[in-house]
């Protein structure tokens, strides 16, 4: 039967770009250092004078500095560790005192995110997904006003660790986020002080997509990316190491490698020289950058141009060129529009299709036609996706029984995304979108596990059920609406 029963009547989430400063939270070593898990005390505690808090406090924030400055060094991470859980433990102390305190839950939250990027580095990624999830939470109880935008650079990162654990719901779900959180502060207007880090979200965004999301989205947040970076540039003066990094590692190189496939030449060698000059500068290596500018010359027809650089690319990293050609050669999942397009095919050779070709056309139309950087932008219609949504797991139902799984996948997996993301943007209003959505997002989730059980992807499968799962948590905390 699957988690909800088909058809039924009623309804029922370092290195590109990494740095050792990443893992400081943004916004979050100034006030105090940071805590650790959970929220507060369970047991009654005795008043505390001035002077003890502030012995905590300081107590505090030096065994989180200890813990940052060990963070450097990657042999030091485990004494990095014990640092951060001893700041953990007096903070803990002073949460004892006064559990609801705004600067507590910030310092918190700050602690969670180094913490976590800590035990990344470490190879531990469950414990700092857990750590990213209590981090966001943390920031949110806060209250704070700078507390969505700190929440979403966890939730970019904890995208990042879902991604590499390959689990593209969660890792797109946390995405959507991320960006939505720059966009409602009005980041996307340039000038704009939250520039830098506008940039740095959309080209982690973009290395996400490309590992688990849809290519299209990938290209348009790093080309969005690049050209913040380029604004930054120009209003700078150019860019430091950590800026570079994120630029070149990130969105560079989801932008050169996608613009070539595409055939765009120009914009990819525009991208390969950004990037082979941020090398030639010191911020980035070389010999990998001159490899991929050398191919794409080559590739473009360009092959007077293309010897001397790839002879100088073999000459500094012996590899290189091969390593590139490798990467090159590896094929890319459809897109949406990929999917819904072969769908389309599919459905004009039907005499019994189940939608009718007329009416796929301009959903894909309504939902590919624009660039977008994630399922938020895909569409705005709150309920009124629900019988399209319907359509899209018809669809997704078509491609899986004719063999296509990528697209049945894909087409199932941004259904969901879309689904969830009306929901989070509804706040409030969600439990009166739920009954309606429900039917067909549940209908989603299961055609991508079939999709996901029939590609063998064993991580996909449990990504998919843990979706699940918080979809019937949803629907059992939504009000019954008497149907």
């Amino acid at each position: 039967m699957g988690f909800f029963g088909r058809r039924r009547k009623k309804g029922v989430e370092g290195t590109a770009g990494g740095t050792a400063s990443e893992a400081t939270a943004p916004g979050g070593t100034t006030s105090g250092g940071p805590g650790r898990r959970g929220g507060g005390a369970a047991r009654e505690a005795a008043p505390m004078t001035d002077e003890e808090r502030e012995r905590l406090t300081r107590l505090t924030q030096e065994a989180y500095e200890r813990g940052i400055a060990h963070q450097v060094l990657p042999s030091r991470a485990r004494t990095a560790l014990d640092a951060f859980d001893r700041s953990a433990g007096h903070l803990d102390e002073l949460f004892r005192a006064a559990p609801d305190d705004p600067e507590l839950w910030h310092m918190r939250g700050a602690l969670l995110y180094s913490r976590a990027s800590t035990l990344l580095a470490l190879g531990r990624a469950e414990e700092a997904v857990a750590d990213l999830g209590a981090c966001v939470d943390a920031y949110g109880r806060s209250g704070l006003p700078s507390a969505p935008l700190l929440a979403a650079d966890a939730l970019i990162r904890r995208a990042r660790a879902h991604g590499e654990a390959e689990r593209p719901m969660a890792a797109l779900a946390d995405v959507d986020r991320a960006i939505g959180a720059y966009v409602t502060a009005g980041a996307y207007e340039s000038p704009h002080p939250l520039l830098p880090d506008f940039a740095r979200v959309l080209a982690l965004a973009a290395a996400v997509q490309l590992k688990v999301g849809d290519v299209d989205q990938a290209l348009a947040c790093a080309r969005q990316s690049l050209a913040r970076y380029k604004d930054l540039t120009r209003q700078q003066g150019g860019l430091g190491r950590i800026e570079a990094g994120y630029m070149v590692d990130a969105a560079g190189d989801t932008a050169s490698r996608l613009e070539a496939v595409r055939g765009n030449w120009d914009a990819a060698l525009g991208v390969d020289l950004v990037v082979r000059e941020a090398a030639e500068a010191g911020l980035g290596p070389l010999g990998p950058a001159l490899a991929r500018e050398g191919l794409h010359l080559r590739l473009a027809g360009r092959v007077r141009e293309a010897g001397p650089v790839l002879a100088r690319a073999e000459e500094i990293a012996p590899g290189a060129v091969a390593r590139e050609e490798e990467t090159a050669a590896l094929p890319l999942p459809p897109s949406l529009a990929d999917a819904l397009t072969a769908a389309e095919a599919l459905l004009r050779e039907r005499k019994d299709a189940p939608v009718p070709v007329g009416e796929l056309a301009p959903l894909r139309q309504e939902l590919t036609g624009h660039e977008s950087y994630s399922a938020s932008v895909r569409v705005r219609m709150g309920s009124a996706f629900a019988p399209k949504a319907a359509v899209l797991v018809r669809t997704a139902e078509l491609l899986l029984e004719e063999g296509q799984v990528a697209q049945a996948w894909r087409i199932a997996l941004e259904t969901h995304l879309i689904c969830g993301s009306i929901v989070h943007r509804a706040g409030d209003a969600a439990p009166d979108l739920l009954p309606g959505l429900a039917g067909p997002w549940g209908d989603a989730l299961e055609v991508a596990r079939e999709a996901a059980v029939t590609a063998g992807k064993g991580s996909f499968v449990k990504d998919v059920d843990a979706a699940a799962a918080q979809l019937r948590a949803m629907l059992t905390a939504a009000p019954d609406d008497g149907s």
